[in-house]
């Protein structure tokens, strides 16, 4: 009989081997696991050996390791919400954890990313060459994803609660009604199979997306502007004035600012961490990251391209001179007129009845002073009864009175009298009937003719003729033709390749390696280079650092207009930015008017909207300098109210600062006063000048004497200061504080403004070019922005995001 103590050694050896096979286990698999994976395996390692160890003494262990395991998935399965699933968003609606978000946001891409592949699968091989993305088919509400999702999830509860339902057939006729009922079956099955959903997991994402949709845009209020909001709209358009003023930057007074503590940049970090700058208010601080984007593009430069073009010969000028000459270089001095209608001739006057106050008289003719004969005034009309006679004079003490002119010459004559009248031809000639002035005593009698009328000149060649001038004029135009010709060509045959490298990248073929990010970009340079085109790739760049960059052209780029009807063409950050994060390699076109430059290009990396962390070195400068800025800002504004009061008055700007520095110390720099031209409120923008047909777009007048004003800057000096007083207004990011004095309204006085408000009564408010539709559509979008503000604060809205973060997505 064996003793206790080798009992044990036996039974220990038993429990080493499924020990050791279970280290090994947790060693090489469970290390690879996600954490939402690992505790239903867990659980079934766990379990399945504790059951193994109860039923091993019965003969049974392995039966009751299988009912271990079972039980052990289960267990595991529950505690999966528990783990990752920590809360990001609370509200009185419900609670979003980190994984419902994160399903959300998957959502929305699919779904965005569904709408482009099926649109583009709808479009035939010639439209899909220059792809024009379906407008207000994407989902979304305009704001940064974070608060986008959750308004989705706001919008539909509001749904449930109206019992709104989005049917199968309202689905699909969504899906028809952007791709202009284009997309056939097979095509809408492939691209299921190639995003890998099916239909029906694609419906029930599109339900979600449209529901929201549904409530949002029956729950806003709709902006019903009155009319003396559209005056308001008039004045700021039209209203001008100049400014003399001081500038006092606010960095100049942040050397009166101690350093901040750590304490301190811990409270501004907490405070300001998920807030983005001037998401409060202009000029308010923020730490949070923005979007960014890295963009590869090609682009056909203007100046380049030219160079490529053949020289325009002569032969080429003449023809396109036949061709062109009677619609481009007729001279036709007088406009064509109607149909029958004739160009009128100087009418055959009678003679002059006597001395007219335009005609004088010849006084040498012989009865230049006698009466006018009968036959000017009006006839009687003769009786056949009696014979004809010669008419006697009447007597001088007796006149016979004029019969009065009939009221019918008067209204086909001019304002002057009949006999006055002439017609004057464009080429200075003298119609005939003209009255001729006497000619000067004694001029006769020297034997001096009488002076002779004007000649008409010889008459014009019918087209303007061929010369060196008009030649060099049909060689710039046709060069210019050519040049534009060949850079469309150039970018369309591009954007064709860069579809085709598109496919291979995201829709490789079954058993084929798509290429790398490296790979793409070595095909793209290739391709430049073999084509003569420009390639370039851009660093990770913010909206604003695009759209303030001078090296790349993105930033004042916009999709070329082919239906000069259309609306307003996106811009370059438009389709950059709001597309969803994980839309990568998806080509698109563009045209630069200040570089005269045709771009197609795509983004490779896209990185959402993310929240720092308080030890990254670049985040700890950032709170430094906002700090100080912060406490360096009362002391400008400070100084501004010091000077306004020492210019306030009849004083002039100049003589009143003389000696001032800008901080009021003796060594600081000294003050010296600017005169703006004249500007208004609001102006229409001039980037879109390359069609004529799109809408203005109203924007803040630019001052060069300031930088950057803004709405508040605006307001203060037309609104809150009249002509000659003096103020104090702050720029846009509150980065100077300007003392300023209005020197010159138009109009600055009650007449001139009612005046104006008689004009504007007169104006056609709603014209499709006008201004105000614009500023009415802003007026909707800043509505739309404080509601959804009030339904998250109606909600009790809680943002919990610690690290929010969309990947750096590129090919793999």
């Amino acid at each position: 009989m064996a003793s206790p103590l080798e009992l044990f050694r036996k039974k220990q050896k038993v429990l080493m081997v499924p020990l050791t096979i279970l280290a090994l286990f947790a060693f090489i698999v469970m290390d690879q696991l996600t954490p939402a994976q690992f505790p239903p395996i867990a659980g079934m390692l766990f379990f399945g050996f504790v059951f193994w160890y109860l039923g091993r003494d019965r003969g049974k262990g392995i039966q009751f390791a299988a009912v271990g395991v079972i039980i052990g998935f289960f267990v595991g399965y529950l505690y999966i919400p528990r783990v990752g699933a920590e809360t990001v968003v609370k509200s009185t609606a419900g609670n979003i954890n980190e994984r419902e978000y994160q399903e959300m946001l998957h959502n929305r891409n699919v779904a965005n990313q569904f709408i482009m592949r099926s649109y583009m699968a709808s479009l035939t091989e010639e439209e899909q060459q220059r792809p024009q993305p379906p407008r207000g088919a994407m989902f979304g509400f305009g704001r940064e994803m974070e608060d986008d999702i959750i308004l989705e999830f706001l919008f539909r509860k509001e749904a449930e609660k109206m019992n709104l339902v989005v049917s199968d057939d309202a689905i699909s006729n969504y899906i028809s009604r952007y791709t202009n009922n284009k997309l056939s079956r097979k095509a809408f099955q492939n691209t299921c199979k190639e995003m890998g959903m099916t239909e029906g997991q694609l419906y029930d994402i599109f339900r979600d997306q449209l529901q929201a949709r549904l409530a949002f845009q029956m729950l806003r209020p709709e902006v019903s502007l009155t009319p003396d909001q559209y005056w308001n709209f008039y004045k700021k358009f039209n209203v001008r004035q100049e400014l003399e003023l001081v500038a006092l930057p606010v960095k100049d007074f942040e050397a009166e600012v101690p350093a901040p503590s750590a304490a301190e940049k811990k409270a501004f970090f907490e405070t300001y961490k998920a807030v983005f700058p001037g998401e409060k208010g202009p000029g308010t601080p923020g730490l949070r990251q923005p979007q960014k984007v890295q963009v590869e593009y090609l682009m056909a430069d203007y100046e380049d391209t030219e160079k490529q073009v053949p020289p325009v010969t002569d032969k080429e000028i003449a023809a396109f001179y036949e061709v062109n000459k009677e619609r481009l270089y007729k001279n036709n001095p007088i406009p064509d007129l109607p149909t029958g209608s004739t160009v009128p001739t100087a009418p055959e006057l009678p003679a002059p009845a006597g001395p007219q106050p335009s005609q004088p008289v010849d006084a040498s003719k012989p009865g230049a002073s006698e009466k006018p004969a009968k036959a000017e005034t009006p006839a009687q009309p003769a009786d056949p009864a009696k014979p004809k006679t010669d008419p006697k004079p009447e007597p001088a003490s007796k006149p016979e009175p004029e019969p009065e002119p009939k009221t019918e010459k008067k209204e086909e004559s001019s304002a002057l009298p009949f006999q006055s009248t002439t017609f004057v031809s464009l080429l200075d000639e003298k119609p005939a009937g003209t009255p001729v002035v006497a000619p000067k005593p004694g001029a006769e009698a020297a034997g001096a003719k009488p002076e002779a009328t004007t000649t008409a000149p010889p008459p014009l060649e019918p087209y303007r003729p061929l010369n060196d001038d008009l030649k060099s004029e049909i060689r710039d135009q046709l060069l210019r033709e050519s040049t534009l010709e060949l850079m469309k060509d150039k970018i369309s045959d591009a954007v064709m390749f860069m579809n085709e490298l598109s496919d291979k990248i995201t829709n490789p073929e079954e058993g084929v390696t798509p290429p790398t990010p490296e790979e793409a970009t070595k095909a793209l340079k290739e391709y430049a280079a073999k084509n003569q085109l420009i390639y370039n790739i851009t660093p990770m760049m913010s909206a604003q650092e695009m759209s303030e960059s001078e090296k790349y052209p993105l930033g004042t780029a916009k999709e070329p207009t082919i239906n000069q009807f259309a609306a307003q063409p996106r811009t370059a950050i438009e389709q950059l930015f709001e597309t969803p994060v994980n839309l990568v390699y998806m080509p698109y076109e563009a045209e630069d008017s200040f570089s005269s430059g045709l771009l197609c290009y795509w983004k490779i990396k896209h990185v959402d909207a993310t929240i720092p962390k308080f030890d990254d070195p670049e985040i700890d400068q950032q709170i430094t300098a906002q700090l100080k800025l912060e406490k360096a800002r009362p002391l400008a504004q400070k100084r501004a109210e010091e000077l306004k009061k020492l210019i306030s008055g009849d004083k002039e700007m100049t003589a009143a600062i003389e000696g001032q520095t800008i901080t009021g110390k003796k060594e600081g720099t000294e003050l010296s006063t600017t005169t703006t031209e004249s500007f208004s409120w609001m102006r229409t923008s001039t980037a879109n000048a390359s069609n004529p047909f799109s809408m203005p777009r109203p924007e803040l007048s630019s001052i060069s004497a300031v930088e950057g004003a803004g709405n508040e800057f605006m307001e203060q000096v037309f609104d809150n200061l009249d002509d000659g007083e003096v103020g104090v207004a702050m720029n846009a990011d509150k980065s100077v504080c300007y003392v300023v004095k209005v020197i010159n309204r138009i109009p600055s006085t009650p007449g001139g403004l009612t005046a104006m408000y008689q004009e504007f009564l007169k104006e056609d408010m709603f014209f499709f070019f006008s201004p105000y539709l614009p500023m009415a559509q802003m007026e909707q979008q800043q509505t739309n922005y404080e509601w959804s503000q009030e339904l998250e604060a109606k909600y009790q809205v809680e943002k919990y995001f610690e690290q929010v973060e969309g990947p750096e997505v590129v090919a793999q």
